[in-house]
């Protein structure tokens, strides 16, 4: 029965070898080095937006953060 300290070794070292393939891969000429940086500045945008977007209904729902207005509330109609 494997133990978390050997489940921890093997996913560290998964994760290094990893690495050490996607420097390969994107080292191994031009283009392939212009794709994955693209492909890395997409991904970090997207989860970006995702990460401000959940915080902000997170503060929203918390009342950490007001919506519509500096109280929190709609404004009143006269």
């Amino acid at each position: 029965m494997a133990t978390l300290t050997d489940f921890v070794i093997a996913l560290l070292t998964s994760v290094l070898e990893l690495v050490v393939t996607f420097a390969d891969v994107a080292l191994s000429d031009p283009l392939s080095t212009v794709s994955f940086l693209f492909g890395n500045v997409f991904i970090l945008f997207a989860v970006g937006m995702f990460a401000y977007l959940a915080l902000g209904a997170i503060g929203a729902e918390l009342g950490i953060i007001g919506v519509g207005s500096s109280t929190g509330r709609p404004p009143q109609r006269e």
